[in-house]
C-alpha cells in the first residue's frame, strides 16, 4: 500500500472553529481539526493491506512529514519498528528485500 500524503482535510471554516475551540481548551486544536482525521484516513488505507494473519506486505508512507514525531506518535504500536528510506531507489530495494525474505520463510 502506498500512502501519498498525510490525509489532512482541506482548511475550512469548520476546521478553523474546531482548532479555536480545542486551543481554548488547552489542547492542540490543529491535531483535533486536521491531524487526527488525516491519520484516520492513513490508518484506513493501510488497513486494506493486512486482512488476515497470513497476509504480508509493505506500507509505504510517501510524505516526509511521517518522519516527524507529530505524526509518528500516532502510529499504531505495530508500526514502531519502521524503516525510513531516502529515495525511490531505496524504497524499491527495501520492498525487493522484504519479498525475498517472505519467500525464504515459506
Amino acid at each position: 500500500v502506498a500512502v501519498v500524503g498525510t490525509g489532512l482535510p482541506q482548511i475550512s471554516v469548520e476546521g478553523g472553529l474546531l482548532t479555536q475551540y480545542f486551543d481554548e481548551q488547552g489542547k492542540n486544536g490543529f491535531d483535533y481539526a486536521y491531524r487526527f482525521p488525516g491519520m484516520n484516513k492513513v490508518l484506513q488505507a493501510a488497513g486494506r493491506l493486512i486482512r488476515t494473519s497470513d497476509d504480508r506486505g509493505v506500507i509505504a508512507l510517501l510524505d516526509h512529514r511521517f518522519c516527524h514525531m507529530e505524526y509518528k506518535r500516532y502510529f499504531p504500536r505495530e508500526w514502531q519498528d519502521n524503516y525510513t528510506v531516502g529515495s525511490s531507489e531505496g524504497l524499491a530495494g527495501y520492498v525487493e528485500g522484504f519479498w525475498k525474505d517472505v519467500d525464504e520463510r515459506k
